[in-house]
């Protein structure tokens, strides 16, 4: 007989999620001693103990780390199959999907996804969070995020990489700047002080090319993204860079000036990044190839 049961795989996902045995009992429908009884059954099932007490929370060993991913798909699979997904119907799901975005995939990707979502499916809700590099592998294992697109490659056997579309950078600077011309020379350009943008936001190939080349790149201060550039550089002689369709928006509104880069930057593809799932999903599929379908 199976020491098991499915009451505990989904006990073990909601207290990895909640971080609390009454939270789980609540999400449940059942009595705090029935999840404190399903979790002593898992800890002598593995022979750990799973979650241990920090304050208030009960945070993951290791091994509760590697089983979450595995244990919540099976939960999802079976939740699937219960409700009929083969039949999925976009028009009638209410569904809310997660998805990581940099602020420039908000201002820039985020209205065309809406569009050709909502023609499908106009009660799913996106979720939509700050894309950080450092975190997000880990978000799309735990489940904390359904979908990535970003210009940083990521390389892990366990997720699935959709190629979207390429980009280039550029020089940005303020519309009158003195000295910076639409070509300057690179003793032009290290002559200047310059505003870096955070690596978190996922376009690293610029400072890595720099680093590369052995330029000499003062940099005055960095900033969080790239949204916030007119507000530094519009009334100073500081230099900045950014992706070229952004840049272009910058000039457009009259915010900023771009140029032509003195040396050859690599151009950045960004791409679709999901968990490589062992069962199908019919809502997963439909909402991957949503996002392709919207961004190429």
């Amino acid at each position: 007989m199976a020491s098991y049961d499915l009451g505990m795989v989904r006990a073990f996902v909601l207290i990895y999620e909640t971080a609390s045995v009454t939270a789980t009992a609540e999400r449940m429908y059942i009595s705090q001693p029935s999840v404190s009884y399903a979790l002593r059954r898992l800890r002598n099932l593995f022979n750990d103990p799973l979650f241990l007490r920090r304050g208030h929370r009960l945070e993951p060993t290791a091994v509760a780390e590697d089983l979450y991913p595995r244990l919540r798909q099976l939960i999802e699979s079976m939740d699937d199959v219960m409700s009929h997904a083969s039949r999925f119907r976009p028009e009638n799901s209410t569904r809310t999907f997660r998805l990581r975005l940099t602020d420039v995939g908000v201002t820039g990707l985020l209205p065309r996804i809406l569009h050709r979502i909502r023609a499908e499916a106009p009660q799913v809700v996106i979720d939509v969070g700050a894309l950080t590099i450092s975190t997000v592998v880990q978000e799309l294992r735990s489940g904390q995020a359904d979908a990535v697109i970003c210009a940083t490659r990521i390389d892990a056997p366990d997720l699935l990489r959709e190629p979207l579309f390429t980009q280039a950078y550029v020089g940005v600077c303020a519309p009158d700047h003195p000295r910076i011309s639409a070509a300057p020379t690179l003793a032009e350009f290290e002559a200047e002080k310059h505003v870096g943008v955070a690596a978190e936001t996922g376009h690293r190939s610029y400072d890595l090319r720099i680093s590369e080349l052995g330029i000499a790149r003062s940099v005055s201060v960095v900033v969080p993204s790239f949204p916030g550039l007119p507000a530094v550089l519009a009334d100073t002689e500081l230099l900045s860079f950014a992706p070229e369709i952004v840049a272009q928006r910058f000039e457009s509104n009259g915010l900023l000036r771009k140029f032509k880069l003195p040396f050859d930057v690599p151009i950045s593809e960004s791409a679709l990044y999901t968990v490589r799932r062992q069962l199908p999903s019919a809502e997963f599929d439909w909402f991957r190839t949503s996002l392709i379908e919207a961004l190429r």
